[in-house]
């Protein structure tokens, strides 16, 4: 008794498919946890399912070529989801490969000093979407080139395990449980290439034992129970979603949270959504300042220095806080998402915690606040601060801090590059006399220099010297470390801040504080006074309060037509703005209003100085987002879909229109009719006979009235007689050729129809 035939290889293909897709689905969405917001995750989903097709379609091909391929479509995808700017219309260009190498570098830095979930930057996502593409590709080639189904599911397996080992919430089980179905399925498809000799697992469209009666209740009841069993089995286990014996994500880790926000303000800033970070209540607009950067390494990156918190006691002075007289500010501060760092953001220089509803650390040498946990949505801290409030001429006759105490804050690593920069700065600083009128003169060269987030440099001494000398374009990470290094160079004590520009004033003293507000600058110690901020960003203008008094003491404020800009005869302290856009500046109490479209605070409102601000800097030329590319791909899908049938019929009608005489019109309306019935799966075979086709058309015995038998009779003679035909019987044709379409498309499943538009049998 010979086998029922199995099932085909085109059901089993197809199974695979749908397997490796389920596998790429349970990837992404388990994956994209790790990161900020859901834009990461659509992004995942869109490369893995990307990479199953991929997979799926060189098959049958070498395993060389389908690597080569799919590593092809990997850089496209790269340049497309990470690197948009950088490719022409989705194609990737040399300036594409170059960032991708600067971000590969930087993948390490990133994933030592990041905290999940993390801002979902270039470096990262690269490395994600790689992890991604490459997780799926191996378990399709594992799974159904080496026929190792098991073995195939320990990449996926691995990255989803990856995100329940860094998040520190409790793991979800509705990921497993999706896995677990993909990875059921990925075994499915394989058996049934083991076992298709076996008989039909899968009966063809329009049959009723499909897949699921096919199979016994038993069988049915035994697969369920295992997939309920395995979903409900990890929660009543004992231990389930608590820390591990060895927890991983603790390693290296100390008291204080390593966060440099200079890593990732870039990414943030060319990320393209703007998200509320918090809202502030304070009598003055500030800087909000997280902390201070103070030690650079051989590439150029900044971090801060290690240092033991302390805890804090609401109410009390802090230990080593601003202390003398000067401005207060007292701000109150609520989260509305959760913060990307630990590190709180304050006015400076504190010098109480007023209240807080998490407990909180101090960290006196970087003059910053830090939690343990990033704080929930609409919790609150009230933190006041003291500055003080020098003049320029103060600042004069002030000696910027020699003592033992800042000697750490002009050192610099030993690299070639720091000489060229000393020159540089030297010739920058030729002619001033003092410490202030240095960092002026160095404040007032990078001021002239072009504002743009846009742009990326090599994370080394070498971009730094880049951004100096060649391009002099850039944001506000360049020009703050480009200004700390000069200085320290010229053995004034220098360091980078970090944190958000004032905001939006949304009335009652409060400022709504955006992703698109975090920002970079420097401060300089000068004896008496501390750490004072300085703004070598162009585009931002003097919007710190702090900066008020010594900026411009003797300057005139001037905000009309292009320009609002600060003058100081003495120390050369005129700032060049970048001519792109006109403010509207309104004065205020103390400070000048200035309705500003760009700065490292795009799209708000930022304050500045009564002796002026400077012009924003030109809108940047961000490359197509996510978004963009997949409505530009829907809209050509769309294009495609409508335009098969469109082109088909404008076929179908041409054929009509250029038979002339009635035998050819006959001939072109039996071709057509071929090619209808075909959509609906009921095509004329390749050598059949018009009689032939006939019987096999009416033994389905969808048809009425013989339509089909007079219309095989009209286009037999039409063919074949010698005897003319007439236009009466052309007009016969074509209406028996409508009728039995008719009669077949009643019968036939809106699905076979639609399918029958795009594909025919």
């Amino acid at each position: 008794m010979a086998h029922p035939t199995g099932t085909t290889a085109r059901v089993q293909r197809l199974t695979a498919l749908v397997a490796i897709v389920l596998v790429a689905v349970a990837v992404g969405f388990a994956f994209g946890r790790v990161f900020i917001g859901h834009g990461a995750t659509y992004r995942l989903l869109a490369v893995g399912v990307t990479s199953a097709i991929v997979a799926w379609l060189f098959e049958r091909r070498s395993l060389l070529l389908a690597t080569v391929v799919s590593a092809a479509v990997l850089v496209v995808a790269i340049g497309i989801f990470v690197f948009p700017g950088t490719t022409w219309f989705g194609a990737p260009t040399l300036e594409t490969l170059r960032q991708m190498g600067h971000a590969a570098a930087q993948v390490g830095e990133e994933a030592r000093i990041q905290i999940s979930p993390a801002p979902a930057n270039d470096s990262l996502m690269l490395a994600a979407i790689t992890a991604v593409w490459a997780a799926v590709f191996s378990c399709f080639a594992l799974a159904f080139r080496a026929g190792s189904p098991l073995l195939s599911l320990v990449p996926p397996v691995a990255l989803v395990a990856f995100a329940d080992s860094v998040l520190e919430d409790l793991i979800k089980p509705v990921y497993g449980l999706l896995f677990l179905i993909a990875a059921l399925a990925v075994v499915f498809a394989d058996s049934l290439r083991r076992i298709h000799g076996w008989g039909p697992v899968w009966s063809p469209p329009g049959s009723r034992n499909r897949l699921l009666p096919s199979a016994g209740r038993g069988a049915r009841r035994i697969g369920a129970g295992a997939v309920i069993l395995a979903a409900i089995a990890p929660i009543v286990v004992p231990g389930f979603g608590s820390k591990a014996v060895i927890d991983l994500s603790q390693v290296n880790a100390d008291d204080r949270v390593h966060v440099s926000p200079l890593v990732t303000i870039g990414a943030l800033l060319r990320e393209g959504e703007n998200v509320e970070v918090f809202q502030v209540q304070s009598n003055e607009p500030a800087y909000w300042r997280m902390v201070a950067l103070d030690q650079v390494d051989a590439n150029g990156a900044w971090n801060p220095s290690p240092e033991q918190g302390q805890a804090v006691t609401t109410g009390r002075p802090l230990p080593q806080g601003a202390s003398g007289p000067g401005t207060t500010i007292d701000a109150t501060f609520t989260v509305e998402n959760d913060l990307a760092f630990t590190t709180l953001p304050v006015p400076f220089a504190p010098n109480e915690l007023v209240s807080s509803d998490d407990s909180v650390s101090w960290f006196p040498q970087s003059q910053s606040m830090s939690v343990a946990k990033w704080p929930d949505a609409d919790s609150q801290y009230h933190v006041r601060s003291v500055f003080a409030a020098p003049t320029a001429a103060d600042l004069r006759a002030s000696a910027t801090g020699q003592t033992s105490a800042f000697q750490a804050d002009t050192e610099l690593p030993e690299q070639p590059e720091i000489a060229t920069i000393q020159r540089l700065a030297e010739s920058w600083t030729a002619g001033a006399h003092t410490d202030f009128a240095k960092v002026m003169a160095i404040q007032t060269h990078l001021r002239q220099f072009q504002y743009d987030k846009g742009q990326q440099y090599e994370n080394s001494l070498g971009g730094l010297l880049d951004f100096l000398e060649n391009r002099r374009i850039g944001f506000c990470e360049q020009f703050a470390s480009a200004m700390a290094i000069m200085l320290r160079t010229l053995h004034i004590p220098a360091r980078v801040a970090t944190g958000f520009t004032p905001g939006s004033a949304v009335g009652g003293n409060t400022y709504a504080v955006y992703t698109d507000n975090l920002h970079a600058w420097v401060e300089v110690p000068f004896d008496g006074y501390g750490w004072l901020p300085f703004e070598p960003t162009p585009g931002i203008g003097t919007v710190n309060p702090e900066t008020a008094s010594y900026l411009t003491p003797e300057g005139t404020a001037q905000c009309s037509g292009p320009r609002c800009t600060t003058l100081n005869k003495q120390d050369q302290e005129t700032v060049t703005p970048v001519k792109h856009h006109h403010r509207k500046c309104e004065n205020l109490d103390r400070l000048t209003l200035c309705k500003d479209p760009g700065g490292d605070s795009a799209g708000g409102t930022t304050f500045g100085s009564r002796t002026g601000t400077e012009t924003a800097a030109p809108p940047e030329r961000a490359g197509p987002s996510v978004r963009t590319l997949a409505a530009i791909a829907a809209g050509i899908a769309a294009v495609i879909l409508a335009g098969i049938p469109l082109v088909r019929w404008l076929g179908r009608r041409r054929a009509l229109a250029r038979a002339r005489e009635p035998r050819d019109l006959i001939l072109a309306t039996y071709d057509v009719f071929s090619q209808r019935a075909a959509d609906l799966g009921l095509g004329r075979g390749p050598g059949e006979t018009p009689s032939e086709y006939r019987r096999r058309i009416e033994a389905t015995d969808l048809l009425t009235d013989g339509h089909m038998e007079r219309l095989t009779g009209t286009v037999v003679r039409a063919a074949y007689s010698a005897r003319p035909v007439t236009h009466d019987d052309a007009l016969d044709a074509t209406a028996d050729a409508d009728q039995v379409i008719r009669d077949l498309r009643r019968s036939t499943s809106l699905r076979r129809r639609i399918v029958g538009i795009y594909r025919r049998d």
